[in-house]
């Protein structure tokens, strides 16, 4: 597939919440595709999302009112699901129908029961169909960036991971906002698809923080994920792998990111993780078929489960079982 064959469609650009859409069609018309529609919940925010991309990025977008009639009339290659999460399988199931590629915003389902296993099931219908399915889930891109940072510390042998992250949402929403980033690291690193996360155990003391605490079965890693709300950006976020930590940081203007050493004597430039995943995503597109499923997908769904299982009412901790 040409560049210049290659249209894309975003579904939730408008900047209402935290402005991923917007950030991903920018990356995407940046990677040479053509973002050529956006669809909303209505006219006026379909129209709002397509002039803010033409006023802040050059992009003229045709706005639609509804993601099915833009996926009939926009002659579109690929859809990016940037839109609420309850939304995610069926604009997924959608853009299957219309031999669609996709890149879906985390988590790639939720919201039931059934949730993991109808993305398992659309995985495998990707895959199946010869189409790219992705999940926006761009922290395993850091890595190099680690390494880098700390070249004697080998992630893959560690024993303990511990990552400190600041969603922007409160409640029950902190979940599937924050926790995909570093399950999708650690399946990366930790290969385990048809095993579920061990003692896992969930402190939530009010509706701003969480503390998640797992054993990962790819190396039986003792992992802990420290959540507290930041509304507003630059939201901090920190991993360490046996207690080497790394610290993100964003300078303005021009958004560059590097990681840093703990005490910030050191630091490395950091490409924006984001855009090496749509990079990537574009590349695999125009390479062709086949397309086999994303390696942290399904592990990813099943794991996020494994944690919602544990997940208690605000002022409780407990593990999956204990009431």
């Amino acid at each position: 597939m040409s560049l210049r064959a290659f249209r894309v469609g975003v579904v939730g650009a408008r900047r209402a919440r935290r402005g991923v859409g917007a950030h991903l069609a920018r990356l995407f018309h940046a990677a040479g595709t053509k973002v050529v529609a956006v669809a909303g919940t209505s006219a006026a925010t379909a129209a709002e999302a397509a002039r803010a991309l033409a006023d802040l990025h050059g992009i003229e977008a045709a706005p639609y009112d509804d993601p099915a009639r833009m996926v009939r009339e926009a002659g579109l290659d690929a859809l990016v699901v940037a839109s609420p999460h309850a939304t995610h399988v069926p604009l997924l199931a959608l853009a299957l129908a219309a031999r669609l590629h996709v890149l879906c915003e985390k988590p790639l389902a939720w919201g039931t029961v059934d949730a993991p296993a109808r993305g398992e099931r659309l995985v495998a219908a990707y895959a199946a169909a010869d189409l790219c399915l992705a999940v926006n889930t761009p922290l395993r891109h850091t890595l190099a960036t680690y390494l880098q940072l700390f070249p004697d510390v080998n992630p893959r042998a560690a024993r303990t991971f511990v990552l400190e992250a600041s969603p922007p949402s409160t409640g029950d929403d902190m979940l599937p906002d924050a926790l995909p980033h570093p399950l999708a690291l650690l399946d990366h690193l930790w290969p385990a698809a048809t095993l579920g996360l061990r003692d896992v155990h969930v402190d939530r003391p009010d509706d701003r923080h969480a503390v998640v605490r797992f054993v990962h079965p790819g190396r039986d890693v003792a992992c802990e994920v420290r959540l507290t709300t930041v509304p507003e950006p630059p939201r901090p976020l920190a991993y360490a792998f046996d207690g080497v930590w790394a610290r993100r940081v964003i300078r303005e203007p021009g958004y560059r990111l590097a990681l840093t050493t703990a005490s910030g004597d050191r630091e490395v430039g950091l490409p924006d993780p984001m855009g090496t995943l749509v990079h990537q995503f574009v590349a695999r597109v125009r390479k062709g078929p086949p397309f086999l499923p994303e390696p942290t997908a399904v592990p990813g769904l099943r794991h996020l489960h494994d944690v919602l299982s544990a997940w208690p009412p605000i002022g409780v901790a407990r593990r999956p079982g204990a009431g």
